[in-house]
């Protein structure tokens, strides 16, 4: 067949591509996640315009739980632009196409015409009523096994077995587990405490092909299976979609895939497996079910999938991409764009658009300024890499609360806990427990006592981990069997899982105040995604990954990046600092590569002048932070660009020595790091956390929001809850300008406890008593000097939200309290002005029967003034 000469490109999972090689393509064969993500690419938003034709197959996955709602925002933003992308959607499976072609404003073209003839039937059971799941397990091998049997032969290695005229079956299974234990009861071999690769030899040898992501050899079995030389094949749903197999009966085994209920639409796509056209001239599929379940799965699959909307589970994850794209920038074009979706469509589900944009706002991933919405950088961050939003917030309150490490492998494993147990889809890994404990709790004897136990109840984060140390510390482990029922793939997928999540941490360097982790992520980030290189990357390889992967286009990464990174090691690299000549055999021109050059991390210090820091850096497209201390205090500061002396920050009575640790990093993603020790200078005293407050209240936009109650801020407290629940917070949602105004009164302190303790008094110190009916913003309490007792209680919960602090507010007997979440649980900000009474909640919804106040940690002994973060160094070689 002549080619039609059109440029074509894959865009899925395992591809990566740059801008580049996208505009030139043609056509576009993309998984939906990997188009979403293309279109959230600032440079190729003019190509995703001119988009002529978009063809969604399996529509029907508009209703899926997990992958629905990417699918359905996409859709709804497209139908703006209906009128110059025509869009044809597709499925075999989907119940309510006319309520679907009327979502689309589309044609609805019906077809009943299949090659082959399906029948379908249910195949009843008996379960044990009660019994160990052994039991269960046996009840369905006692059905399925004598069904297979009966349909392809007693012996499934034979070409030609009795009546079944040498037909062959696929039969579907809900787990790994169950495809093994399936198939060696079909081909007769045993199982129970058999290495994985033995009973897959010998099943194969007995024409029974095993079929799962990341079984040995799957790929043969389906080749053998295409090609008839086995008769059966099990596999999970994997194989459901977009494969052809000379398949004439499928039986569907299991009710449920993993721990997720099956749907119809899946049980309908492995039903399409059996007699594919030109395959097999009819098809017949069996489902096993309870007996008591048969009358329901008759009327479900009678009935067929309809496709509902799911986009309501993650509307902060879609609204806050179309602040990215530009199609939202205020409440009414959030409506308007709702008003495109399916969920809008169908109004089934009654939506509250502001509480997702005010909740967007609380924590910090958009603005809203004179009733514009935009992005923040963190939420731009946020919705580029496709992190959602509630692992985002998680991650950015643990971070807030990290410990200092003490040495460089206690930074690795603080990061990775802070991750892994902060990332929804890292922590709630669906691996079974019971089978991993032990492998696991092994692999992580040595690290810290203190990270372990952050992991709390999350195996999936402990998972995780263990799949860390194999990636970035025992490389060797990856070799070893392990232990029965144990996959080395489902580490390796662990691995390949995390390193969008720590990038997004290492972007914090550049677009906030942060000291060392984004640091230490990045390293990560870069050292798990490379960590099968020879040589394998140790620790403060990340940075040299960085440079040698900006020199490959994206697509070329896996093939050219193994010889590229070998000739670096080779000619004794350990960073990028000295390369300053291009490479051989890189896709970079030599401006290119001057670029590259010239963004790289590089700072050195200079001795400290009065307060005054300055460094040299080739690179001002950069941040620079500071973290000082002397003795157990620490303060930070921070500025950017970097392009210019800083002025550091003395923590609170600050004399004697001060040491600073000085972090750089880049807008395009490399760091560096360095210290010095310094006298504090005889002219130089601690800042007055008033003054340097006072002079930045100068500052503030006039912020005009008053709440007003003819009978006072008491009596508003105690009517109309709901409506004084969103005033309120509006009010305390974390604003970026409230920022500095919050580091200065909390005396730049990094710990969240000295914070609080610090800001509440420092805040009364601010401002004067005053005597008022109404409840201003904080900017305007700010500006103005002066606040009521309910003013200072809404203003000290505002610029504690502004430090990445869980704050809400609560009331006793109507006189409103700020609340501050200290170590993961809600404590009162600030000393109880009102009368002793029941505290009842505002925001949150509830609160522990026993709340008490934030209290002044006790005083610790004074330690040696030195540099905090000298291990920084294994990570800048």
């Amino acid at each position: 067949m002549t080619s039609p000469g059109i440029r074509t490109i894959e865009l899925t999972g395992e591809t990566n591509m740059s801008s580049d090689a996208v505009k030139q393509a043609q056509l576009w064969v993309a998984t939906t996640e990997k188009f979403e993500a293309l279109y959230r690419r600032a440079s190729l938003k003019d190509v995703i315009g001119r988009i002529g034709c978009l063809i969604i197959d399996e529509v029907h996955l508009v209703g899926d739980p997990t992958r629905g709602a990417t699918l359905e925002s996409m859709i709804a933003r497209l139908r703006v632009a209906e009128g110059r992308t025509r869009i044809v959607a597709l499925s075999a499976t989907v119940s309510n196409a006319d309520e679907l072609a009327a979502w689309f404003h589309a044609d609805l073209v019906r077809s009943t015409w299949r090659p082959t003839v399906l029948t379908t039937q249910l195949v009843p059971y008996d379960p044990p009523t009660h019994g160990k799941r052994e039991q269960f397990e046996s009840a369905k091998d006692d059905t399925v096994i004598p069904l297979l049997r009966s349909l392809v032969g007693t012996d499934p290695g034979a070409r030609d077995a009795g009546n079944a005229g040498g037909s062959s079956a696929v039969v579907f299974c809900g787990s790994k587990a169950a495809v093994i234990r399936t198939a060696a009861r079909a081909a007769g071999v045993r199982f129970h405490g058999v290495e994985l690769d033995t009973v897959i030899e010998e099943c194969f040898r007995r024409g029974v092909g095993i079929h799962f992501r990341d079984a040995p050899r799957a790929g043969r079995a389906l080749d053998a299976f295409r090609a008839r030389e086995l008769r059966v094949l099990v596999a999970t749903s994997g194989l459901s979609t977009g494969v052809n197999t000379p398949a004439k009966f499928v039986i569907i085994r299991d009710l449920e895939l993993g721990m997720t209920p099956l749907e119809v639409s899946q049980a309908q796509q492995m039903f399409g497996r059996a007699g594919r056209a030109g395959q097999e001239p009819e098809g017949y599929g069996f489902m096993l079910v309870p007996r008591v379940d048969e009358g329901t799965w008759k009327v479900k699959l009678s009935d067929g999938y309809a496709a509902n909307s799911r986009i309501v589970t993650q509307l902060g994850d879609a609204i806050l991409a179309e602040l990215l794209l530009g199609s939202v920038t205020d409440r009414a074009s959030a409506r308007s764009w709702f008003e495109q979706t399916l969920a809008f469509a169908q109004k089934r589900t009654s939506v509250d658009l502001d509480d997702v944009i005010d909740m967007l706002l609380a924590r910090g991933f958009a603005t809203e300024v004179d009733a514009h919405l935009a992005p923040t950088e963190i939420g731009m961050l946020t919705s580029r890499l496709m992190i959602d939003v509630d692992s985002a917030w998680e991650m950015l309150r643990a971070l807030a609360a990290l410990p200092l490490p003490s040495s460089a492998d206690e930074a690795e494993e603080l990061v990775l806990q802070t991750v892994t147990t902060a990332a929804a889809a890292l922590r709630e890994r669906p691996v079974n427990e019971r089978v991993y404990t032990g492998y696991v709790d092994e692999l992580l004897t040595g690290w810290s006592p203190r990270v372990l136990a952050r992991t709390r109840d999350w195996f999936g984060a402990r998972l995780c981990l263990a799949a860390a140390q194999i990636a970035l510390r025992s490389p060797g482990r990856a070799l070893d069997t392990p232990p029965v029922g144990v996959s080395m793939a489902e580490l390796r997928r662990a691995v390949e899982d995390m390193p969008r999540y720590l990038a997004w941490v290492a972007s914090l360097g550049y677009a906030d105040a942060a000291t060392w982790a984004p640091a230490v992520a990045g390293d990560l980030a870069r050292r798990l995604t490379w960590w099968q290189l020879a040589p394998h990357p140790e620790r403060g390889a990340g940075r040299l990954l960085w440079m040698l992967e900006r020199t490959l286009e994206p697509q070329n990464h896996r093939t050219r990046m193994p010889g590229l990174w070998r000739r670096a090691r080779a000619a004794g690299f350990t960073s990028p600092d000295r390369i300053n000549a291009r490479p051989r055999d890189v896709d970079v021109s030599a401006e290119g590569f001057a670029d590259i050059v010239g963004s790289r991390a590089d700072i050195t210090l200079e001795p400290l002048v009065d307060l005054e820091l300055t460094y040299r850096s080739p690179n001002t497209h950069a941040r620079v932070t500071a973290m000082t201390s002397t003795g157990a205090a620490r303060a930070v500061s921070t500025t950017r660009p970097a392009q210019g002396p800083i002025d550091i920050v003395l923590p609170p009575r600050s004399t004697g020595t001060i040491a600073a640790d000085v972090f750089l990093y880049t807008r395009d993603g490399d760091f560096d790091y360095a210290n010095l020790l310094a006298d504090v200078p005889a002219s130089a005293a601690s800042a007055s956390p008033i003054d340097e407050a006072a002079a930045l209240t100068a500052a503030l936009p006039d912020v005009h929001s008053v709440l007003a109650h003819p009978r006072g801020v008491r009596r508003l407290f105690q009517s109309e809850r709901k409506r004084m629940r969103d005033t309120i917070r509006a009010l305390i949602a974390p604003d970026p300008r409230l920022g500095p105004v919050a580091v200065a009164l909390s005396e730049h302190h990094t710990e969240p406890q000295l914070a609080v303790v610090a800001l509440r008094a420092n805040l009364r110190a601010l401002l004067r008593e005053a005597s008022r009916t109404d409840l201003r913003s904080p900017h305007a309490v700010l500006r103005s000097r002066e606040a009521s007792e309910a003013e200072v209680q809404i203003t000290l919960a505002a610029l504690l939200a502004a430090l990445h602090i869980d704050t809400g507010i609560a009331t006793a007997d109507g006189h409103p309290l700020a609340l501050v979440t200290v170590d993961g649980e809600w404590a009162l900000a600030g000393p109880r002005h009102a009368q002793p009474g029941r505290i009842e909640p505002l925001i949150p919804n509830s609160l522990p029967r026993q709340i008490e106040t934030v209290p002044a940690p006790p005083s610790k002994a004074e330690a040696e003034t030195a540099p905090r973060c000298a291990w920084m160094s294994e990570f800048v070689l």
